[in-house]
């Protein structure tokens, strides 16, 4: 099975180079490879080589990024070379456009691990970046229809773009003990105790991308915190992991659930 990742900057034209995305998503394959959930799966990537100029991610930012997203899943799904595309990142650029377009099973990172939280648990929080794109993972996840499981979305306060220079700079094995990254796991610690007494979150899932990155160190701190109940989804392997489970059933997205004009077999309603 051959899958391709598209990131949410594949088609941007923007300034600011992103040289390391690519390093780091594969360091993300590379978690799956060696906790066995690829097997018999080889992953492409297509990452782009520049990001939006502004730091934040916002409607503005997702307003940019969609047209070349959408040009990609075009591109990728008319190859005849792979089997599915995962779409990586939380802004699910394109989310509706994307699944009508494509030709073959096409995966979303949130909408595919809100999915696998709805299936093991009743109610979910996400640990997100920033409160932009806290709001506007909560309007996704009420468009798919599980609004009343989602029970908050935490906010880390900082950036992608601050979270990822940050990783981008230490090596895998120099993070845990690295001062700045601490202080990250101790802030992100805090949300999730939140999203759980407080709350009532049976599980949690990690949103944007760089956070993903320390899912190893979030199961970690979760554990020694007493939390070994609580379920961590990563929003990146649910997502590949979603994008199996269609090309092994045979199964894309439904025609009628996400229409173009060529449909055939038109309702007689909406």
């Amino acid at each position: 099975m051959k899958l391709i990742d598209i990131g949410p900057y594949a088609g941007a034209k923007a300034s600011g180079k992103d040289e390391n995305g690519r390093a780091l998503v594969y360091e993300l394959v590379d978690n799956m490879r060696r906790k066995g959930q690829l097997e018999g799966v080889e992953i492409d990537t297509d990452t782009g080589t520049t990001r939006p100029s502004k730091e934040g991610r916002d409607d503005d930012v997702l307003a940019h990024i969609t047209i070349g997203v959408l040009e990609k899943i075009r591109e990728y799904s008319e190859m005849n070379k792979y089997d599915a595309i995962v779409c990586r990142g939380s802004l699910e650029p394109g989310f509706f456009a994307g699944r009508e377009i494509s030709k073959i099973p096409v995966a979303f990172a949130l909408h595919s691990a809100v999915h696998v939280a709805s299936l093991i648990g009743d109610k979910f929080s996400i640990l997100e970046t920033t409160d932009p794109m806290a709001y506007i993972a909560r309007r996704n996840v009420e468009s798919y229809g599980l609004g009343r499981k989602l029970v908050s979305v935490r906010v880390l306060g900082r950036s992608s773009t601050a979270l990822g220079s940050l990783l981008y700079s230490r090596k895998k094995h120099e993070r845990a003990n690295d001062p700045e990254i601490r202080k990250v796991l101790d802030e992100a610690m805090v949300q999730c105790r939140l999203a759980i007494e407080k709350d009532g979150a049976d599980t949690i899932i990690i949103g944007c991308t760089p956070m993903q990155y320390l899912e190893d160190e979030f199961r970690q701190r979760l554990d020694e915190a007493g939390y070994q109940e609580i379920q961590l989804i990563c929003e990146f392997s649910a997502a590949v992991q979603m994008a199996k489970v269609m090309v092994d059933m045979k199964l894309k997205q439904a025609a009628r659930a996400y229409p173009s004009d060529e449909l055939v077999a038109k309702p007689e309603y909406r």
